[in-house]
Protein backbone atom coordinates (compact mmCIF):
# COMPACT_ATOMS: atom_id res chain seq x y z
CA UNK A 1 0.00 0.00 0.00
CA UNK A 2 2.84 2.38 0.71
CA UNK A 3 4.14 1.84 -2.81
CA UNK A 4 0.80 2.98 -4.20
CA UNK A 5 0.88 6.12 -2.05
CA UNK A 6 4.43 6.89 -3.13
CA UNK A 7 3.43 6.49 -6.78
CA UNK A 8 0.60 8.95 -6.28
CA UNK A 9 2.94 11.51 -4.77
CA UNK A 10 5.61 11.05 -7.42
CA UNK A 11 3.05 11.20 -10.26
CA UNK A 12 1.52 14.42 -8.92
CA UNK A 13 2.60 17.31 -11.11
CA UNK A 14 2.64 20.95 -10.11
CA UNK A 15 -1.12 20.91 -10.55
CA UNK A 16 -3.03 17.85 -9.43
CA UNK A 17 -5.20 16.15 -6.88
CA UNK A 18 -3.87 13.22 -4.88
CA UNK A 19 -4.30 11.43 -1.58
CA UNK A 20 -1.72 11.04 1.16
CA UNK A 21 -1.51 7.57 2.72
CA UNK A 22 -2.99 7.53 6.22
CA UNK A 23 -4.59 10.98 5.84
CA UNK A 24 -8.34 11.55 5.52
CA UNK A 25 -7.83 14.65 3.36
CA UNK A 26 -7.11 15.14 -0.30
CA UNK A 27 -4.27 17.43 -1.37
CA UNK A 28 -4.92 19.82 -4.23
CA UNK A 29 -1.92 21.47 -5.87
CA UNK A 30 -2.73 24.53 -7.92
CA UNK A 31 -6.04 25.66 -9.30
CA UNK A 32 -7.89 23.42 -11.73
CA UNK A 33 -8.40 24.79 -15.21
CA UNK A 34 -11.94 25.87 -15.98
CA UNK A 35 -13.01 24.81 -19.43
CA UNK A 36 -15.67 27.13 -20.91
CA UNK A 37 -19.01 25.36 -21.23
CA UNK A 38 -17.99 22.53 -18.89
CA UNK A 39 -20.54 21.95 -16.15
CA UNK A 40 -18.30 19.59 -14.14
CA UNK A 41 -16.73 22.45 -12.17
CA UNK A 42 -19.27 24.33 -10.05
CA UNK A 43 -19.15 28.09 -10.40
CA UNK A 44 -19.30 30.34 -7.37
CA UNK A 45 -17.74 30.12 -3.95
CA UNK A 46 -18.31 27.65 -1.14
CA UNK A 47 -20.80 29.85 0.70
CA UNK A 48 -23.07 30.03 -2.34
CA UNK A 49 -22.92 26.25 -2.68
CA UNK A 50 -23.80 25.81 0.99
CA UNK A 51 -26.55 28.39 0.59
CA UNK A 52 -28.22 26.48 -2.20
CA UNK A 53 -27.89 23.08 -0.56
CA UNK A 54 -28.55 23.99 3.08
CA UNK A 55 -25.85 23.83 5.73
CA UNK A 56 -24.97 20.20 5.08
CA UNK A 57 -26.40 18.95 8.40
CA UNK A 58 -24.07 20.89 10.66
CA UNK A 59 -26.68 23.14 12.26
CA UNK A 60 -26.14 21.77 15.78
CA UNK A 61 -22.51 22.87 15.60
CA UNK A 62 -23.57 26.53 15.56
CA UNK A 63 -25.54 26.31 18.83
CA UNK A 64 -23.62 28.30 21.44
CA UNK A 65 -21.91 30.57 18.91
CA UNK A 66 -21.91 34.32 19.53
CA UNK A 67 -23.55 36.75 17.15
CA UNK A 68 -23.33 40.52 16.74
CA UNK A 69 -26.08 42.25 14.77
CA UNK A 70 -26.33 45.84 13.62
CA UNK A 71 -29.91 47.04 13.96
CA UNK A 72 -31.04 50.67 13.60
CA UNK A 73 -27.52 51.98 14.21
CA UNK A 74 -26.85 49.89 17.34
CA UNK A 75 -24.99 46.61 17.77
CA UNK A 76 -26.74 43.83 19.66
CA UNK A 77 -24.87 40.77 20.86
CA UNK A 78 -26.46 37.41 21.39
CA UNK A 79 -26.03 33.69 21.20
CA UNK A 80 -27.40 30.89 19.03
CA UNK A 81 -29.50 28.90 21.49
CA UNK A 82 -31.27 26.34 19.32
CA UNK A 83 -31.35 24.80 15.86
CA UNK A 84 -34.54 23.41 14.34
CA UNK A 85 -33.40 20.59 12.08
CA UNK A 86 -36.66 20.23 10.12
CA UNK A 87 -36.95 23.89 9.15
CA UNK A 88 -33.27 24.86 9.21
CA UNK A 89 -33.94 27.84 11.49
CA UNK A 90 -31.51 29.04 14.18
CA UNK A 91 -32.90 30.65 17.36
CA UNK A 92 -30.80 33.61 18.51
CA UNK A 93 -31.30 35.08 21.99
CA UNK A 94 -29.96 38.60 22.42
CA UNK A 95 -28.67 40.12 25.67
CA UNK A 96 -31.64 42.49 25.86
CA UNK A 97 -34.03 39.52 26.04
CA UNK A 98 -35.22 39.66 22.44
CA UNK A 99 -34.94 36.59 20.27
CA UNK A 100 -35.34 35.84 16.59
CA UNK A 101 -35.18 32.92 14.22
CA UNK A 102 -32.65 33.18 11.39
CA UNK A 103 -31.98 31.02 8.38
CA UNK A 104 -28.41 30.12 7.39
CA UNK A 105 -27.99 33.10 5.03
CA UNK A 106 -28.98 35.54 7.79
CA UNK A 107 -26.97 33.77 10.49
CA UNK A 108 -23.70 33.71 8.59
CA UNK A 109 -23.88 37.51 8.26
CA UNK A 110 -23.99 38.04 12.05
CA UNK A 111 -21.82 35.19 13.38
CA UNK A 112 -18.80 36.34 15.35
CA UNK A 113 -15.45 34.64 14.76
CA UNK A 114 -15.12 31.25 16.42
CA UNK A 115 -13.63 31.21 19.90
CA UNK A 116 -10.42 29.27 19.34
CA UNK A 117 -10.00 28.67 23.07
CA UNK A 118 -12.66 25.93 22.84
CA UNK A 119 -11.10 22.73 21.57
CA UNK A 120 -12.69 20.92 18.67
CA UNK A 121 -12.93 17.81 20.86
CA UNK A 122 -14.97 19.70 23.48
CA UNK A 123 -17.26 21.10 20.80
CA UNK A 124 -17.77 17.66 19.25
CA UNK A 125 -18.53 16.10 22.65
CA UNK A 126 -21.11 18.82 23.37
CA UNK A 127 -22.88 18.17 20.06
CA UNK A 128 -22.80 14.38 20.54
CA UNK A 129 -24.13 14.63 24.12
CA UNK A 130 -26.97 16.89 23.02
CA UNK A 131 -27.95 14.60 20.15
CA UNK A 132 -28.08 11.54 22.45
CA UNK A 133 -30.62 13.10 24.86
CA UNK A 134 -34.00 11.31 24.72
CA UNK A 135 -36.79 13.35 23.15
CA UNK A 136 -39.80 11.93 25.04
CA UNK A 137 -40.04 10.21 28.40
CA UNK A 138 -42.99 8.06 29.39
CA UNK A 139 -44.96 8.22 32.64
CA UNK A 140 -45.78 11.01 35.04
CA UNK A 141 -42.15 11.75 35.84
CA UNK A 142 -41.39 12.17 32.15
CA UNK A 143 -44.16 14.71 31.69
CA UNK A 144 -43.11 16.58 34.81
CA UNK A 145 -39.45 16.73 33.78
CA UNK A 146 -40.44 17.90 30.30
CA UNK A 147 -42.42 20.77 31.83
CA UNK A 148 -39.47 21.70 34.00
CA UNK A 149 -37.18 21.75 30.97
CA UNK A 150 -39.62 24.05 29.17
CA UNK A 151 -39.75 26.38 32.18
CA UNK A 152 -35.96 26.40 32.43
CA UNK A 153 -35.67 27.31 28.74
CA UNK A 154 -38.10 30.18 29.14
CA UNK A 155 -36.34 31.64 32.18
CA UNK A 156 -32.81 31.05 30.95
CA UNK A 157 -32.54 34.42 29.16
CA UNK A 158 -33.86 36.46 32.14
Amino acid sequence: MEENGNKQESNASATGVYELPGEPAVVINGVPEIVPGCSAVPSGNASSIVGTHGNLGLGEWFVGRDVLKLFKGNYFSGKVTDYEKESGWYRVLYEDGDSEDLDWQELKEVLRPLDVTISLKTLAQRVIRKSKKPIHKSGKNGDHSENLQTKKRRTKGY
